[in-house]
């Protein structure tokens, strides 16, 4: 999947979203899968434009995370793409119901269930810029 990390202008909010129809909804970040045939840029493009008003204006690759997740007793792979995103404007409008959109401040971060857990804290401590490959097994971070 490719996801995206948006900062507002001020580099001091992230904007995250949540499915509020979900059971158990929690914060993450924009994107999704990847389609067959499309670039990882053209992903992270199709998914903003799908679920939100917003036009991108520059995207820069920052990292992979490997993150094995459990799902009903059983483990899956995936590989998250993260890409750092600057938009035209920070109005940004869900064009999905019961998809929600929050400017989250970089301090407060931590103290929302924002998944996953290891970006968000990269994020926090500043080493999203200079992480190029991350594992997460079983909610420990392994950095490469």
């Amino acid at each position: 999947s490719a996801r995206a990390i948006i900062f507002d202008q001020a580099r001091n909010r992230v904007l995250v979203e949540r499915n509020g129809l979900a059971e158990n909804a929690y914060f993450n970040f924009i994107g999704g899968a990847v389609e067959i045939e499309e670039t990882l840029q053209e992903c992270i493009a199709r998914e903003l434009e799908e679920e939100t008003d917003a036009i991108i204006t520059a995207a820069r690759y920052l990292f992979v995370i490997e993150n094995f997740i459990s799902h009903k007793a059983q483990v899956r792979h995936s590989l998250e793409h993260y890409f750092e995103i600057e938009l035209a404007g920070e109005t940004v409008a869900p064009t999905t119901a019961g998809v929600e959109f929050r400017w989250i401040a970089i301090d407060e971060l931590r103290k929302i269930d924002l998944r996953p857990a290891v970006v968000r804290d990269s994020i926090v401590d500043g080493t999203y810029a200079r992480t190029r490959h991350m594992i997460l097994r079983k909610n420990k971070k392994v950095e490469r």
